[in-house]
């Protein structure tokens, strides 16, 4: 198991790649695909995806005020459809909204579900519901260190992710923050502030959050690196006695989006769905979104008819005391059920999606498979240009370990893990106010932190420093 590192520009971006295309032109680059692919008998699989829009196309809405599907954004579709072609395997798209939808069939060991992508399990989950993909040493050996950014338990991985993405970072409409007369995302928090004070003057929503799901919570265990400025936030609240407290990396974190609540820069009315969402940054409701970059194009899809899509941007995070960081990860997971009955042709099928450097550039991803040529979304250039000038550092997501299970054990064990209540608890405590009372927040604090340290006790856990994680791991592999 690998931990804490940094990552240069050139490992984690540029990998020699010389093509650079926009999210926003859908392409069909020559595949440098060595999966051999042969047509053989008829057959059908099934992929079940919370990905709607790379099924069905963006949703757009013409001068009539009608909606309808933008299919060249139907990416997935075209990717499937094309295999087809070349193979005489039929990939059935289903579209599910989130983990719920395929749950309890997943339970079941269902058939009928050969590949899933929805990514919001508990390890516990993936280990039950998922075929594993590689070894971790297998993985390492075709996707580098990244693979220990995938889903994995330490020996298994248990989801393809065949590219590379920053996550956590501002994706903007250029021209809304024009509006408050911003050229750019401001470096530093105080004045990042002050651009969302001045947007909020507008009734402009300075940050589109979308609270109504307990989901979006989840980015906020990023932004505590970017707090601390180290990539195990999360992870280190198993060693500390009061991990919500205002002094914590993720206390302070809490409770820095908890101000900006309350100070007015998240949505003023809750959104329908996500893509209203990511339809009110297209449209200049709202400004940014503070997500991975896998919004940028599905934003970009839902401008009005005639815009640029080069408006929609990506930047770093401001610099909250330690510096400013962007977080790289493994990006666009594809898991194999274990239910699957014919698992083979689901793996052949990922495998050829994973050579595919088009479809995951258009999907807003660089492609990380050894021996594929990637292709760079021009998206990437403003994050790509301020590491390169060394104003920016970049972070790998930390590994799986048992510190990290262990933590999330912790905060199982006191009901606090499902939901992202731990967030979610102290952030609806707060009203959108200047002068908000604060006073059932601290109490909310307290008890957290009292019943985070009991859940530790009663399970009987420590945070492991690297010698003790190493020989924990050794005795569990004898």
């Amino acid at each position: 198991m690998k931990f804490t590192k940094t990552l240069s520009l050139s490992a984690a971006v540029c990998l020699a790649a010389s093509v650079i295309c926009s999210c926003g032109s859908k392409g069909n680059a020559a595949s440098d695909s060595k999966v051999k692919l042969k047509k053989g008998a008829r057959k059908t699989i099934s992929l079940y995806t919370h990905m709607g829009n790379r099924v069905n196309g963006e949703q757009r809405t013409d001068e009539n005020g009608n909606t309808y599907f933008d299919e060249s954004y139907a990416i997935l579709t075209h990717l499937a459809q094309k295999y087809e072609e070349l193979t005489n395997v039929h990939v059935e798209l289903v579209t599910v909204a989130n983990e719920d939808d395929i749950r309890d069939r997943l339970k079941l060991r269902d058939p009928d579900i050969d590949i899933y992508t929805c990514p919001n399990w508990t390890l516990s989950e993936w280990k039950q519901y998922a075929e594993p993909y590689y070894t971790l040493d297998e993985a390492r050996e075709i996707y580098g260190d990244y693979a220990d950014t995938m889903y994995n338990d330490g020996k298994n991985v248990f989801a393809l992710m065949p590219a590379i993405t920053y996550n956590s970072v501002v994706v903007y409409n250029e021209e809304t923050i024009k509006k408050a007369g911003y050229d750019e995302i401001p470096k530093v928090q105080v004045q990042f502030e002050k651009m969302c004070d001045d947007l909020r003057a507008m009734n402009i929503d300075p940050i589109a959050l979308h609270r109504v799901e307990n989901w979006p919570l989840a980015t906020l265990s990023d932004f505590a690196n970017y707090v601390d400025g180290t990539n195990n936030a999360f992870a280190s609240m198993l060693k500390l006695d009061e991990p919500f407290s205002y002094k914590q990396p993720m206390g302070k974190t809490i409770k820095m989006y908890t101000k900006w609540k309350s100070r007015g820069y998240f949505e003023a009315e809750p959104f329908t769905d996500f893509g209203d969402a990511m339809n009110s940054v297209a449209d200049g409701r709202s400004a940014m979104m503070l997500f991975g970059a896998w919004v940028a194009p599905q934003i970009q899809g839902r401008l009005p008819e005639g815009t640029d899509p080069s408006v929609i941007k990506l930047a770093p995070c401001p610099d909250f005391g330690k510096g400013r960081y962007v977080m790289a990860c493994a990006a666009d997971n594809y898991t194999i059920s274990k239910g699957s009955d014919d698992k083979e042709a689901a793996r052949q099928f990922l495998e050829y999606l994973s050579e595919d450097a088009q479809y995951l550039a258009d999907s807003g991803y660089i492609a990380n498979k050894k021996g594929v040529t990637p292709i760079v979304p021009e998206l990437y250039k403003i994050i790509n240009d301020e590491v390169n000038a060394g104003e920016c550092n970049v972070l790998y997501i930390h590994p799986t370990d048992l510190n990290s299970t262990n933590n999330e054990a912790v905060l199982n064990n006191i009901g606090l893990l499902e939901d992202n209540k731990y967030v979610g608890n102290l952030f609806d405590s707060v009203d959108v106010s200047y002068n908000a009372d604060w006073s059932e927040y601290e109490k909310i604090v307290e008890k957290q932190n009292h019943d985070y340290a009991t859940g530790r006790t009663i399970l009987g856990l420590k945070w492991l420093d690297s010698a003790e994680l190493a020989a924990a791991e050794e005795e569990a592999d004898k």
